[in-house]
């Protein structure tokens, strides 16, 4: 039981935990990748390019990504090529450029987004246990 765990202890079986729950993850998404013939790294791309957010630019992609930008630069230029992604000017300075789903890569996500929500380990909680741990997770995230 957690209560009983040291404090010492607590953080690295916390640790433990999250990474359970993103291996599991990770397996439930093979054939899903297979499918949608993407790696992961691409796919990892495709989930930080929320429709309803402000188009990110290649830099910006690169940082959430926690890649570097010559490998944002090379995935791009796979997804540009099957015609998921198209790359615009920024609308502040037309010298950078930002990342847009087109129309296909739109359908690509959502099939990736529903994909990963259904294999979801944590679907094991109740919908109040998931909304605790998002609250707390969200907390976490949370820059001070």
């Amino acid at each position: 039981m957690t209560a009983d765990l040291p404090e010492a202890d607590l953080g690295y079986r916390l640790l433990a935990e999250l990474r359970s729950v993103s291996d599991q993850l990770d397996a439930a998404l093979v054939s899903v990748l297979r499918e949608l013939d993407l790696t992961v790294p691409s796919a990892n791309v495709l989930w930080h390019l929320t429709p309803t957010a402000a188009l990110p630019s290649m830099s910006e992609l690169a940082r959430r990504t926690c890649s570097d930008p010559s490998t944002v630069t090379f995935i791009i230029d796979k997804l540009e090529k099957r015609g998921t992604v198209e790359r615009l000017p920024g609308p502040d300075d037309k010298r950078v450029k930002v990342v847009a789903l087109t129309a296909a890569g739109f359908a690509q996500r959502e099939k990736l987004v529903d994909a990963m929500t259904q294999h979801l380990p944590l679907r094991r909680l109740s919908a109040r246990e998931q909304r605790q741990l998002h609250r707390l997770l969200s907390k976490a995230n949370s820059i001070a």
